[in-house]
């Protein structure tokens, strides 16, 4: 099966929407699935308010879950980790503004870079680093 094609400006949340809507499934049918498929917790409120945008920090596991049932690349979740779409989220201004001045620097790629940050970040890169890496070299 291929993946299923998806807007590039669309949210994350706007995407599994439109893939679960595909499938013809409601919000409970498709989150029961996929606790079942996955061994994720996922309420029916709880993809409701993924869809809505209202959740955006999930965990990798249940961002692995989504994208494999609804058979979306990876390139779908970008809008998680990456610059806000201004036209379809004017309250998240602030949020441009420190994107614009962090994105505009270098990546960063010493270890001593990466050493200064706070343990928290530190976690959430090293997560995102394993969601890459089990996602890339799985078998398919």
């Amino acid at each position: 099966m291929s993946k299923i094609l998806v807007g590039d400006n669309m949210t994350f949340g706007e995407q599994i929407k439109l893939a679960r809507e595909k499938l013809q499934l409601s919000q409970e049918d498709a989150s029961t699935a996929i606790e079942k498929k996955y061994g994720v917790r996922l309420s029916a409120s709880y993809l409701s308010m993924i869809e809505s945008g209202a959740r955006t920090n999930i965990t990798v596991n249940l961002l692995n879950a989504l994208l494999d049932f609804f058979n979306l690349p990876v390139e779908a979740a970008a809008s998680l980790f990456c610059k806000p779409i201004a036209d379809k989220h004017p309250h998240e201004t602030k949020v441009m503004e420190t994107w614009e001045r962090y994105h505009a620097r270098p990546p960063l790629r010493r270890p001593e870079d990466l050493a200064r940050l706070p343990d928290h970040a530190q976690w959430c890169l090293a997560e995102f680093q394993e969601y890459l890496i089990t996602k890339y070299t799985q078998k398919n």
